[in-house]
């Protein structure tokens, strides 16, 4: 008898594909002494590199995950946390 493994990933596909020059969403969140503030930005891909890309927006260049960003209209972190992931 032969252990039988399945062909597919348990893992599923949160992220749709980037590519540069993309209007995305992210969230930003900054701590300040007992509170912390999160803030939504929009910006564009400029460099994507595996897991990861730069985004700028008018705020400056700033590396983020491909799975923490969205596209730009879509639901961003911010807005699914809020409203229960839409």
């Amino acid at each position: 008898m032969q252990a039988q493994t399945p062909e597919v990933s348990s893992e599923k596909a949160t992220t749709a594909a980037f590519k540069v020059g993309d209007p995305v969403s992210y969230v930003v969140s900054k701590q300040r002494g007992r509170s912390v503030q999160f803030t939504a930005r929009e910006g564009t891909i400029v460099v994507i590199d595996g897991h990861s890309c730069i985004v700028e927006s008018r705020h400056g260049r700033s590396m983020q995950l491909l799975s923490q960003i969205s596209h730009k209209g879509e639901p961003n972190a911010l807005t699914k946390t809020l409203l229960g992931g839409l």
